[in-house]
């Protein structure tokens, strides 16, 4: 039983879990239904980034976007409208519905399971002793264990910083109160891709600024060209090889100065959204973790395959680890923490983590790409279906994009890429054939509903064997 000593304001608990994002509450909730009397502290609303002002809000606002572009495809099916006006105040309110009904359920969740939540900043005092403190309240909590969640914050760029007017995260980029003309987005990564997409069919112009070569750096080149091709909006104004440098202001505008290999350029619009990267910091350097045996190298905290620390009964999850800064995988590491932290033989064993943008179109990718693939393998066998040859996508007027599929010359799988609507979906079969370490034949004679889009990650294993049927 949680004890609370009136008078020293202390209080003891089995397990302290320290943000309350994915990988906190998950591990709060898989900590009680192990039997665990569990803390749950965050200084913000259960949910961390992702329900509350990420993932979830992000994903709404995509979805309400696409009507636009949607309501002009139909024409060409023979039904005839026009989209007359965009309440844009009314959509973030639906958005803000959508993140509240998530709250309340998980609100609810946290009740049913007798968690104890605590509002306020955790410090650590010493390895088994936090100090939660919120404005003029402070309290002490005694563990047995304890789970660091802390997540992570937007990286501020030096002389572009957040506190100036009209530079924005991505977190105020979801609470506009209007459409802005013009949005110039620094990064070239899947939140400022992400960002490009809902803003641009909503009518914006959106300018891109990247440092490297190339936008999403991280994806195969052919995919990138394929997201280009597919979605104009985003070709408009791409500045790459572009190191964004200052700001100035014009009138009601903002100005972004950049510099590139040629020349010293100006970017006009209406706000700068910074999107170049996510950090741990400086939620940990909060943390006093000085006090404890707890290990930060490179900026994250090291762990072992049981997400222990090197202060044995401090585990920690999510973004506070390292790459990849992903909500499901910190799901999946918070429910292995409170298990071991209850005793169990848990571990993270997962060998393959999906990655999923929800551009237009979508991708998804898990595994090897087809570079790596090629560096690791002497033989490798490359199996392409592309949606344009797929019933489903036909039906539905979706007909961009591809699965890919690589396999090492014993046909073994090794990596899955998709780009194409509903890729964000379809990535979880690939996945889960990975973990299962799935031949082609293991996929290929898998009967597939038709027409389905998973049909397509069928024929792309086919056609890595030359047997495709349909193309």
């Amino acid at each position: 039983m949680i004890k609370i000593v009136v008078g020293d304001i202390e209080t003891s608990t089995d397990l302290l879990v320290i943000g309350a994002g994915p990988g906190g509450y998950t591990a709060a909730i898989r900590g009680a239904q192990k039997g665990l009397d569990v803390v749950l502290v965050d200084k913000e609303k259960l949910g961390g980034t992702c329900l509350n002002r990420g993932c979830i809000p992000a994903k709404a606002l995509i979805h309400a976007s696409k009507f636009h572009k949607e309501i002009q495809d139909w024409h060409e099916i023979g039904i005839e409208a026009e989209c007359e006006n965009i309440d844009f105040s009314k959509i973030m309110s639906w958005k803000d519905s959508v993140v509240e009904e998530l709250n309340s359920g998980l609100k609810h969740i946290i009740e049913r399971e007798g968690i104890e939540v605590m509002k306020g900043e955790a410090r650590f005092i010493d390895e088994e002793t936090v100090r939660v403190s919120e404005e003029h309240n402070a309290e002490n909590v005694n563990f047995d264990k304890a789970i660091i969640a802390t997540g992570s914050r937007p990286v501020e760029i030096q002389g572009i910083e957040f506190d100036n007017d009209k530079i924005i995260s991505s977190r105020k980029l979801l609470n506009l109160d209007e459409v802005p003309e013009e949005l110039v987005v620094v990064g070239g990564g899947y939140i400022g891709m992400e960002a490009a997409t809902k803003f641009s069919k909503f009518g914006t112009d959106v300018k891109i600024v990247e440092a490297e070569e190339r936008i999403l750096q991280n994806f195969d080149e052919d995919i990138v060209d394929e997201i280009k091709e597919s979605g104009p909006e985003y070709s408009d104004e791409i500045y790459t090889s572009a190191k964004a440098s200052g700001f100035r202001y014009e009138n009601d505008k903002i100005l972004l100065e950049a510099e590139t290999e040629e020349d010293e350029i100006e970017i006009r619009g209406d706000y700068i959204l910074v999107a170049v990267g996510r950090t741990p910091r400086p939620v940990l350097d909060n943390l006093d973790l000085n006090n404890t045996d707890v290990e930060v190298k490179d900026g994250f905290i090291e762990v072992d395959d049981k997400l222990r620390t090197s202060q044995e009964n401090i585990f920690a999850i999510g973004d506070c680890i390292g790459q990849p800064m992903l909500a499901h995988k910190a799901y999946r590491e918070g429910r292995v923490a409170a298990e071991v932290a209850s005793g169990e033989a848990s571990a993270f064993d997962n060998q393959y983590i999906p990655k999923a943008m929800y551009t237009d179109p979508e991708v998804a990718t898990v595994g090897m790409s087809l570079d790596e693939a090629r560096k690791e393998f002497d033989d490798v066998l490359v199996g392409e279906f592309p949606f344009r040859a797929s019933g489903r996508s036909l039906t539905i007027n979706q007909e961009s994009g591809f699965v890919r599929v690589v396999a090492s010359g014993d046909e073994k799988l090794q990596g899955v890429q998709i780009v194409g609507s509903r890729a964000s979906d379809m990535i979880a079969e690939a996945t889960l054939a990975l973990e299962m370490q799935a031949y082609l034949d293991d996929i290929i004679n898998t009967i597939h509903a038709h027409p389905t889009f998973p049909e397509a990650f069928a024929e792309a294993c086919e056609d890595a064997r030359d047997e495709a049927i349909h193309i």
